[in-house]
């Protein structure tokens, strides 16, 4: 007479016969290897029986972080130690980016990499630094006083901790004369 069996004892049946087929392959090659395999899936066979067919582990998927901003509108002379608003979040992952302020705060710990743009208009120059929690990390020089428009890149990584805040701000001995909008100016990051 056969045993009537419900999924989940049926489940743990074939994974039970798996593992014996697999030690009968692979014969006696570790056998103290094989039994340490047989005890640990009798453990996991034995917690998914204890909780009714249902697993106990859950999965975190980590939290995605990742925004870019751009201006609509071109700035025109920004005082020193100003933060440049790009007002205009295309995409902003985690909610860490103000378009209102400018400000990015990470909202967990984690290594993050930002980069930021600036077009100069020609005649005018545009001097900018990112800034942690009031400290300067990197510069940015777009000066278009000699030629035609210019841009003005830089990238940084930072390894920082939950609200930790981050901001473009006008080099403090400068004045942002003139950068452009419209798209032609952007910043972004994202945690890795």
């Amino acid at each position: 007479m056969f045993k009537k069996y419900s999924g989940a004892e049926l489940g743990f049946e074939v994974i039970l016969l798996n593992c014996v087929m697999t030690l009968i392959v692979t014969g006696h090659k570790s056998c103290s290897g094989n039994a340490d395999l047989m005890k640990s899936i009798q453990y996991k066979l034995k917690l998914v029986e204890d909780n009714d067919g249902k697993s106990d582990c859950t999965v975190r998927v980590p939290d995605k972080v990742a925004f870019m901003a751009k201006n609509s509108d071109s700035i025109v002379n920004l005082p020193g130690k100003s933060v440049v608003v790009y007002n205009t979040a295309v995409t902003n992952l985690g909610n860490g980016y103000d378009n209102s302020t400018g400000i990015f705060t990470a909202p967990s710990n984690g290594v993050y990499i930002f980069s930021w743009t600036v077009l100069a208009m020609q005649g005018n120059y545009f001097h900018s630094y990112l800034d942690l929690n009031g400290n300067l990390i990197a510069r940015n020089f777009a000066d278009a006083g000699i030629g035609d428009h210019i841009s003005g890149s830089q990238n940084v990584v930072l390894e920082m901790k939950k609200d930790d805040k981050v901001s473009v701000r006008i080099h403090a001995t400068h004045r942002g004369q003139y950068m452009y909008g419209d798209s032609w100016s952007a910043f972004s990051g994202y945690k890795l």
